[in-house]
């Protein structure tokens, strides 16, 4: 009997240690981004900061109400209040009260950091979000950007700000993704297009708008993408002999050590000698030296988790761990997702 009355004490104890904290932000835009989609961003931080988040529903005041020990709720109002300042920075900066649709976009609020905006089809935008917005958030986590996805109501233009080189890197992850699950070769222009707003970057293949919805799937071809920024910083690429090649899109389309080559897929292998890249055609031609160990391994492109070490026959993509080729080919229509070619088998590749 003592023991069982400690511990209600103790329980008792503890509750009356709890406090309460309301916590006000600017508006329900600011709710809805700290909430997140289906609420995952709000779970996160009730099990971060160990406290229960009531959150304010539509229509009622954006206040939300913490409840826990004193400096769990004093957390979760830091970082509650912090992803709100962040979300009107980030607003400020390419938001509203600014620039008209489409027109400029003003420098970002906080220093060193720039704002790209990258176009994409509209048929695109649900691809690049990904299910739950997993894909953007995988991104942005990689990259340490801040990404605004479109509306549905909106131009398809995704808003990227961060730093210049992060920036850069999660426009890269972007077209990536997009050529890797609709087979298109992207293809940087040899120059820069300013556009009106000075910081477009888009996949230009037809006119922007409403042509994008009448669009056909993409079939395995080149896309001409345009690339504008907002720094005056000239980029020094190396040059192919039929034009700028996107490094992403040739370690794509590269094929896996010791395999046969099926005719028509281009081979683009990076030699690095005098600084200079060679290129192989599919004529059978050879290169002057081997890509560096950093360009023969990357991340299977399905996943993103296991190493790249299996390819599809027959049109032998070597972009998929040995798992995710396995789990492709054990499918009722079994389809490379990279040129949509119907596949046989998977194979291990031992380099």
């Amino acid at each position: 009997a003592p023991a069982l009355g400690g511990e209600q004490a103790a329980l008792l104890r503890r509750r009356s240690v709890n406090t309460t904290e309301c916590v006000p932000v600017p508006s329900s835009e600011h709710v809805a981004e700290i909430v997140g989609r289906q609420g995952c961003k709000i779970k996160a931080l009730r099990a971060k900061t160990n406290t229960y988040i009531k959150t304010p529903v539509r229509g009622e005041e954006p206040v939300f109400v913490v409840t826990g020990r004193k400096e769990d709720v004093a957390m979760a109002k830091r970082e509650i209040l912090s992803a709100a300042e962040h979300f009107s920075l980030i607003r400020a900066s390419c938001g509203k009260g600014g620039a008209a649709p489409g027109g400029p976009c003003c420098a970002p609020a906080l220093p060193g950091q720039t704002t790209v905006q990258v176009r994409v089809p509209y048929r695109m935008v649900g691809l690049v979000v990904g299910p739950k917005g997993a894909t953007i958030k995988r991104i942005q986590q990689q990259t340490h950007t801040y990404i605004v996805t479109p509306s549905r109501d909106k131009e398809p233009v995704f808003e990227v700000t961060g730093m210049p080189e992060n920036v850069d890197r999660a426009r890269e992850e972007i077209e990536m993704h997009i050529a890797m699950r609709t087979g298109s070769f992207v293809e940087l222009s040899d120059d820069n297009d300013f556009h009106a707003n000075g910081t477009d970057v888009g996949f230009e293949g037809g006119p922007p708008g409403p042509a994008w919805l009448g669009a056909q799937p993409a079939a395995p071809a080149r896309t001409r993408m345009v690339s504008s920024y907002r720094n005056d910083t000239p980029r020094l690429s190396p040059t192919f002999p039929e034009g700028l090649e996107h490094p992403l899109a040739r370690r794509a389309w590269s094929d896996p050590p010791g395999s046969g080559h099926q005719p028509g897929l281009p081979i683009y292998i990076p030699a690095f000698s005098n600084g200079t890249n060679s290129y192989s055609s599919s004529n059978g031609g050879s290169t002057s030296s081997s890509p560096p160990e950093c360009w023969r391994r990357h991340d299977c492109v399905v996943c993103f988790e296991s190493e790249a070490i299996a390819a599809l026959v027959p049109c032998g993509h070597n972009l998929f761990c040995l798992e995710c080729a396995n789990r492709i080919c054990d499918r009722d229509a079994p389809a490379c997702p990279v040129c949509q070619t119907a596949v046989t088998q998977a194979i291990q590749i031992h380099s």
